[in-house]
């Protein structure tokens, strides 16, 4: 019973971190996309928490900001509630460490190719050709959000965090 709600407890955490950075630190595009930090954020929550988790908190952090952001990003948010968990399956959260499985050190990029290709199709969806302008900001989100991700994960493994957390 203590484990599970060990985990109800950092999921929401990084539901809230989620939405709080990309509230907080994000910079618009210019076409309607976000560029943000709150990807690395779902990358560390995959590789902490257990899949089911992972994909809920990648979900509603990203997409509970679309709908709260000032920016007016409420039209993404479905696509946000489907890509976001799409990239969130490409981690582990087996292994001691967040590094430590060589499926968390290859899923950022993998992830960040899942983004940029859904939301350069979403781009074109939603501006109707407005997907090639979008693209240098999804790359710069993307390239943005895998070195974050490696800098932090790097820290929690030197701290010992994903062993205290006990998930």
């Amino acid at each position: 019973m203590q484990s599970q709600i060990r985990v109800l407890v950092v999921s929401a955490m990084f539901i809230a971190l989620i939405f709080v950075s990309a509230y907080s630190l994000s910079v618009s595009n210019g076409i309607g996309g976000v560029i943000h930090l709150g990807d690395a954020l779902i990358f560390l929550a995959a590789a902490i928490l257990p899949k089911p988790h992972s994909l809920v908190v990648a979900a509603l952090g990203l997409g509970i900001f679309n709908l709260a952001s000032p920016l007016g990003l409420a039209m993404w948010f479905p696509f946000t509630i489907t890509i976001k968990p799409l990239m969130a399956l490409c981690f582990t959260n087996k292994g001691e460490t967040v590094l430590g499985p060589i499926r968390n050190r290859i899923a950022p990029f993998i992830a960040m190719v899942i983004n940029t290709v859904l939301y350069f199709g979403a781009n074109v969806l939603i501006t109707e050709a407005g997907g090639l302008a979008a693209l240098p900001g999804l790359l710069i989100q993307g390239a943005g959000s895998v070195v974050f991700f490696f800098v932090i994960a790097f820290a929690l493994d030197v701290a010992g965090v994903k062993k205290l957390l006990r998930l």
